[in-house]
C-alpha cells in the first residue's frame, strides 16, 4: 500500500486529500497517470508544475518521474502556483 497525500489544487482536482494505491510498487509517472484519470482537470498533474516528495525527499533529487515507490512509502504532491500578468 502506497499513501498519496494531495495538497492545494491537487486535493481540489481529485476531491480528496488522500489516495491509497494498493500496489506493491509504482513509479511517479504511474501515480501521476492514475491521478490524472481521477481528476476533474487533469492538467493540474503536469509534473513540471508539481513538487513531489517521497518520504519527505523531493523526487527531483532521486530519479524524477522514474522514481519507484513501494509499500509503506508516503508520496506528497503539491502543485506549484504560477501567476503573473
Amino acid at each position: 500500500m502506497i499513501t498519496i497525500n494531495l495538497l492545494g489544487g491537487a486535493k481540489k482536482a481529485v476531491g480528496k486529500s488522500l489516495v491509497i494505491l494498493e500496489k506493491p510498487t509504482a513509479s511517479i509517472s504511474d501515480i501521476l497517470k492514475l491521478l490524472q484519470s481521477q481528476a476533474k482537470d487533469s492538467r493540474i498533474f503536469n509534473s513540471n508544475n508539481l513538487l513531489i516528495a517521497i518520504n519527505g525527499v523531493e523526487s527531483s533529487v532521486l530519479s524524477g518521474n522514474d522514481t519507484l515507490v513501494q509499500t509503506g512509502d508516503k508520496v506528497t504532491i503539491v502543485p506549484v502556483v504560477h501567476g503573473g500578468t
